[in-house]
């Protein structure tokens, strides 16, 4: 006779402290007058029969998982702080030929919106959810004592490698992961964030907001190694190179698996640094300013249609200077400053090439779906002048730097642009990286799946970050796990892009959408936009609000707010009970309050 009996026992979790009850079953075998009790865990479903031998026992082999039949390669490579307007197929002269043959042979998204900086961004893109929902409002690490503000994300809300790799497919991340705090970097701190805990069989990159490309901060899998000691050691092409032979790997020995890469560059995000033939290949042509480079960026998105015929150019954000108003020496350096940004785009098209030649040659190109995003827009971190030695702060003079041009770009600097170049990089929008406005939000996406696209080209479409994972799960016929791990799931709050992707005519998965920021805020609905940007230190009622009509004013030019109070105070209503039921609630200020520019903010919260 056999008895089942039930009890609990304590077990660690990866993370060090966290601790949960696993259940287990007894079997009490009670065979003549000898009663024998053996435990077995419940979670594996054990539907044999258990007797004193095999003879008297029926088996219950495990069953392997394998993925849904005939699903395709997942891949996402996600660039940081690079704006809507600096690929070459988003109208810019930078030679990048590769995501702009993804592009030609796929679709190019001009209506995409991230969350106009990365942890939050990348926190939506593989959850599927509002980066305040699941606990990542800002950057990690920031815990101002609300569930949005954890600076972590929730176990509630399982990522798209942890749902896919228990359905059968391989997961790798290589590059930047910027999802756990500060104080969880070293090897003696909780790993529970990390991405091995998260879905990922395999890690080879950073965890934290930025590198230095030449001697990064690398860990490989679940420990902090020492880079290599190479002196044409390039990050890129390392994480690159990593990524192909990790895919290797899977096609040699389990050829019929489907994998899930998430490819994500420190690039093009500060310091900037790259070879110097790539700097050089730029040489004269940044010489006409950043008032000029963005016009020019402004009347190629019109010619090629990318953006709508009567796109109006803003006028240059407040604060940033007239090319005209600099002096020779300041003129000389920031343009050698886009010379260097110009050839790091380059080089990291030249690594994507790598990879889409090496998925050609296996001949798993055509049914691997590759979607490729910037988390944010343009950085405008360094200020007027710009950095020399470090992203945040270098203390050079721009005379100093002028006498030390030639180090720009290598293992002797570790530079970011002057604010002007982000300006431009955001073309045909107004601000840039951190502000609400569209040259924080509207970044570069393009999808490329030969076998999946019928019809390749142009989307229009309004789409947020969140609708991609959703997207993808839906193509794979793969549903959300309503528990993972013993946690009750969160609903996705994206949306599918299947029927976008099938059709250019489509309607958008979506209607309305909010944004929040250090207490600036965004609704969209329905074409409209409202806009606040909030200042430190100032209550949230004097914030002051503008109103756009998108439709008829893709590059937000005409503020409607005095014309339209109606609409501008329904939309405010929306926001709140939009950020309500996003789990946006409290507003906070940055940090605590303390009045602080965003540079400053950006400055604590990324080292």
């Amino acid at each position: 006779m056999q008895i089942k009996l039930e009890k609990t026992f304590p077990e660690r979790e990866n993370g060090a402290g966290a601790r949960k009850l696993r259940s287990l079953a007894v079997f009490v075998l009670i065979c003549g007058s000898s009663v024998i009790a053996q435990e077995h865990p419940a979670g594996e479903s054990f539907g044999g029969k258990i007797g004193r031998t095999a003879a008297d026992s029926t088996p219950d082999p495990l069953v392997e998982v394998s993925a849904p039949e005939g699903s395709p390669n997942v891949v996402y490579i996600v660039l940081d702080d690079t704006g809507f307007g600096d690929i070459g197929c988003y109208g810019s002269l930078v030679s990048t030929p590769h995501m702009d043959s993804l592009a030609a042979t796929g679709l190019q998204f001009n209506n995409f919106h991230s969350k106009s900086v990365c942890s939050p961004t990348r926190a939506s893109l593989l959850t599927g959810r509002n980066a305040h929902s699941v606990g990542m409002k800002e950057l990690p690490g920031n815990d101002q004592g609300y569930p949005h503000t954890r600076g972590r994300v929730t176990a509630a809300a399982a990522n798209i490698a942890q749902i896919l790799q228990r359905n059968g497919f391989h997961t790798m991340l290589t590059g930047k992961w910027h999802l756990v705090s500060r104080t969880e970097l070293s090897d003696t701190g909780d790993r529970t964030h990390w991405p091995l805990q998260k879905g990922f069989d395999r890690f080879h990159g950073f965890l934290s907001g930025w590198s230095d490309q030449y001697r990064p901060d690398l860990v490989i899998d679940n420990r902090n190694v020492d880079p290599p000691e190479d002196s044409d050691y390039h990050f890129s092409e390392d994480i690159v190179s990593q990524t192909i032979d990790s895919i290797g790997m899977i096609l040699d020995e389990r050829a019929d698996e489907p994998f899930f890469h998430y490819l994500t560059f420190g690039a093009v995000h500060s310091p900037i640094q790259v070879p110097k033939r790539y700097i050089g290949k730029y040489e004269g042509m940044f010489d006409e300013g950043w008032d000029a480079v963005r016009e020019r960026r402004f009347r190629k998105q019109l010619e090629i249609g990318l953006i709508p015929a009567d796109s109006k150019m803003p006028p240059r954000n407040p604060g940033d200077p007239a090319w005209t108003d600099l002096s020779e020496v300041e003129q000389a350096v920031f343009a050698r400053f886009m010379e260097a940004y110009s050839g790091y785009l380059e080089h990291t098209d030249d690594q994507i090439g790598r990879l889409v030649d090496f998925l050609k040659e296996r001949g798993i190109f055509d049914n691997t779906l590759v979607i490729l995003i910037s988390d944010n827009g343009g950085a405008p971190e360094a200020g007027i002048e710009g950095n020399f030695e470090h992203p945040y702060n270098g203390k050079l003079t721009v005379e100093q730097m002028y006498e030390r041009l030639d180090d720009l770009g290598s293992r002797a600097s570790q530079p970011q642009y002057q604010r002007g170049w982000a300006m431009a990089s955001c073309a045909p929008f107004k601000y840039y990286k951190l502000w609400p406005f569209n040259g924080g939000v509207r970044t570069p996406m393009i999808v490329s799946w030969p076998e999946g696209i019928q019809s390749p080209g142009l989307r229009e479409q309004f789409v947020d970050v969140i609708d991609i994972t959703p997207t993808v799960l839906d193509i794979l016929g793969i549903d959300v796990p309503e528990y993972f791990d013993g946690v009750a799931q969160m609903p996705l709050q994206g949306a599918s892009l299947r029927n976008v992707f099938e059709s250019s005519t489509a309607p958008a998965p979506r209607d309305t959408q909010f944004f929040e920021l250090w207490g600036s805020r965004s609704i969209y609905h329905q074409g409209w936009k409202a806009v606040a940007f909030h200042k430190d230190g100032t209550d949230f009622e004097d914030d002051h609000w503008e109103l756009y009509y998108q439709p008829e004013d893709f590059t937000e030019t005409v503020d409607l707010a005095a014309k339209r109070p109606g609409k501008l105070k329904e939309l405010q209503e929306l926001w709140w009970s939009e950020a309500a039921k996003n789990g946006a609630l409290p507003l906070l200020e940055a940090l605590g309050g303390r009045t602080r520019s965003y540079d400053q903010i950006l400055i604590e919260n990324s080292l």
